[in-house]
């Protein structure tokens, strides 16, 4: 995603973030609710009762029987759950009640919070949070069920217990991947660094050009596709061809910084815009039109193919300018959030779409996913006759930054993948959750070398560049902390990566290390950096039988 610069501030709450929250916390009221909980029977609570609860702790036995059916670590923080305030524009609040995804989320939880006459809750919830967000106190879980547009509404206790749990559980996981990541890369035996010179996170020795490209795709209808080509100058030998891939509303500015960057370091760098899932394309995104939106199963299957047209596009010129110095047989390839699927695919990351399907299905009956990313990827079923997504030979090497592929590609199809492999995750990542979506699929692959490193506390729009034409807006909690600091360690991974894979220069391997990352993304970022995740200690990490602690 692209980001729109902002002038808010606040403290802000991710949008889907907002609707998992609200789904963890049910079992309050608005002016009274009626809570279903077979065998017990049904209970309604007064607002009163809440509101007395919240000033003095002080419970009415209706209330005090249902905290003792919560998760004892849930307790504590009833009171403050009751009354956190989240900042969130009413503007912002509507695009996401108007939203595709927005309007999926509400449904599933709008089935344990259901209208007085036991109907989804869906439509009233997504009103109620429109008019708290109107409101003088903002919005909080109080101020949402009171404006709930009926004097009393019903829970269904039973999957309202059922989703504390399993948010609970999903928060605990999280935790407890980052401090498994944190101990085994600090395990890792400190690497020498060289003790003088230029490091890959600083600018390179070459100069380079930036030319127009245009390409096009057949299968798609939006006519020419637009690529920026940065060509270094004064380099002797031929340039491997790095091709960037981004993601959800952005386009080929969007990593500008980074491609210019390679380019320094005499890689010839190729930028691509894919129609569809670009800026101009998902311009109305939050607001629900569906003519964009339904633009994105075909933009799934069509992105991996892009990359191919793309490279034989540059293959081309080059045929027809024999003084450009570029390689298109040895190509690397960096792809972000969307553009991580995109890569993987294009890098040999298979889709059986059958295998899709199963896992949409899947999800779609499971209310207690709190992977956002999940929807998304699951719009890829939108298109008949899906393609196969064949890997490209001339891909020597990838990185995928916050991808989203544990649908879409899954352990198999991560298998396949046979070519160096870096993936990036970050610990603050609410729309690509860094367990689901990049430390599970980096232990699904068999490539040799593999690396994962995760930035703390980075979040999904670290890797980023700041744009004017980003069309979401993006709130500055949840963009975390300013993008630019990360570009370093963007910078500096990326350049060691593909120069050592790519360019074959193995004096830059010893910045594939924790030693390189953990001083490289200081001092607002820490970087931890794993070669190597054993499944089982991971599990047993997860499931707090071991800590956080991995065994030798």
């Amino acid at each position: 995603m692209a980001i729109a610069r902002t002038g808010k501030k606040g403290q802000w709450l991710p949008l889907l973030g907002v609707a998992a929250t609200f789904w963890a916390h049910t079992g309050l009221a608005a002016e009274q609710i009626s809570l279903v909980y077979p065998p017990f029977g049904t209970f309604s609570i007064q607002v009163s009762d809440l509101a007395t609860f919240v000033k003095t702790g002080h419970a009415s036995p209706e209330l005090r029987f249902l905290i003792r059916l919560l998760p004892s670590d849930q307790e504590p923080n009833l009171r403050e759950s009751l009354t956190t305030r989240m900042n969130l524009e009413p503007t912002t609040v509507g695009q996401f009640v108007k939203s595709p995804i927005g309007q999926t989320f509400l449904e599933r939880i709008g089935q344990v919070i259901r209208t007085e006459n036991d109907l989804n809750g869906a439509q009233a919830l997504g009103e109620a949070l429109k008019t708290a967000a109107t409101s003088p106190s903002g919005i909080t879980l109080l101020s949402v069920l009171q404006a709930f547009p009926s004097k009393s509404l019903k829970v269904n206790g039973e999957l309202g217990l059922k989703a504390i749990g399993a948010f609970t559980r999903a928060i605990n996981q999280q935790q407890r991947t980052q401090k498994f990541i944190e101990r085994l890369a600090q395990r890792q035996p400190r690497t020498a660094l060289p003790a003088s010179g230029r490091t890959p996170a600083q600018k390179g020795p070459f100069q380079w050009q930036k030319q127009r490209l245009e390409f096009t795709n057949p299968n798609r209808t939006t006519g020419p596709i637009p690529a920026d080509l940065y060509v270094p100058t004064g380099i002797t030998a031929p340039a491997p061809l790095i091709v960037i891939s981004h993601g959800l509303a952005s386009d080929r500015t969007t990593f500008a910084y980074l491609a210019e960057h390679l380019a320094s370091y005499g890689l010839a760098v190729l930028a691509v815009t894919h129609p569809g899932s670009d800026t101009r394309r998902i311009g109305s995104f939050l607001s629900g039109a569906p003519l964009d939106y339904e633009n994105l199963p075909k933009d799934w299957a069509q992105r991996p193919l892009d990359l191919k047209l793309a490279i034989d596009a540059v293959a081309a010129f080059v045929d027809k300018d024999p003084a450009l110095k570029i390689d298109t047989n040895n190509v690397g390839l960096f792809g972000h959030s969307m553009g991580g699927f995109t890569v993987l695919a294009a890098a040999g990351g298979t889709v059986d779409w059958n295998a899709v399907q199963q896992r949409c299905l899947a999800a779609a009956n499971d209310l207690f996913i709190f992977n956002i990313s999940v929807p998304l990827q699951c719009r890829s079923l939108g298109l008949a006759n899906a393609p196969s997504i064949p890997a490209d030979s001339r891909v020597k090497s990838v990185i995928a930054v916050n991808p989203v592929s544990s649908i879409l590609i899954g352990e198999r199809g991560m298998a396949n993948i046979q070519v160096p492999t870096l993936i990036i995750s970050s610990s603050k990542d609410v729309f690509a959750p860094p367990l689901e979506e990049q430390v599970l699929p980096f232990t699904w692959l068999q490539a040799q070398p593999k690396y994962l490193a995760m930035l703390v506390p980075g979040t999904h729009f670290s890797a980023v560049g700041v744009s004017e034409a980003g069309v979401l807006p993006v709130p500055r909690d949840l963009i975390g902390p300013n993008p630019q600091l990360a570009q370093p360690f963007f910078k500096g991974v990326s350049a060691a990566f593909f120069g050592v894979f790519n360019q074959h220069n193995e004096r830059l391997r010893p910045f594939l290390s924790q030693t390189f990352v953990g001083q490289v993304a200081q001092p607002t970022f820490q970087a931890y950096w794993v070669e190597d995740i054993n499944p089982q200690q991971l599990q047993e990490a997860l499931a707090g039988r071991i800590g956080t602690q991995p065994r030798r």
